[in-house]
């Protein structure tokens, strides 16, 4: 009984998990990790905190 488990999560993993990662990187960066040669700095600003 466990080692069918454990057959069926990996089936689903290189079935479901790994096709859906390499398309998303496929499709667009989510993390923007591309290098921007012309960019001064790669700093993102935090965005200013609400008054209280």
């Amino acid at each position: 009984m466990r080692t069918l488990r454990t057959l069926l999560l990996l089936l689903a993993y290189y079935l479901v998990v790994t096709p859906a990662g390499l398309l998303s990187r496929l499709v667009d960066d989510p993390l923007a990790r591309r290098w921007n040669r012309r960019a001064d700095t790669y700093w993102n600003a935090p965005p200013p905190s609400p008054a209280r």
